[in-house]
């Protein structure tokens, strides 16, 4: 059974928009984000998985981020979306790390949930 809650942070439409209006950013640029947001983590985990990590990888999708090697590939994942949104979207560091903080935990429980969709079949 997949945990994702424990890194999943309590989100709601009403928390996206006021992550909008707190990084100033317009629709457009927040569709952006996501959009780089799920590039980023999923070409960080085939990465991942091609380096023949796949218990990290593994530990991370079952929602085990707080063993020590899921926290240091959750952190690598985490600072490799900040610097990519930094770089496409012009953004400040404090906003980046707002997004990611926020966006990673979703799109991680998307790529589980899919996972396990696939596996079950």
């Amino acid at each position: 059974m997949i945990h994702m809650r424990n890194f999943f942070p309590h989100i709601s439409p009403l928390r996206l928009q006021q992550l909008r209006r707190w990084s100033n950013l317009k629709h457009e640029e927040l569709a952006e984000a996501i959009y780089i947001t799920k590039d980023c983590v999923l070409g960080f985990i085939k990465r991942q998985l091609e380096k023949g990590n796949w218990k990290e990888v593994l530990e991370v999708l079952k929602g085990k981020p707080m063993t020590k090697a899921g926290k240091y590939f959750y952190n690598e994942m985490r600072g490799n979306v900040v610097s990519t949104l930094m770089l496409k979207l012009g953004l400040r560091r404090i906003v980046a790390v707002g997004i990611a903080v926020i966006l990673v935990p979703i799109i991680l429980a998307m790529v589980a949930g899919e996972a396990m969709r696939m596996v079950n079949k």
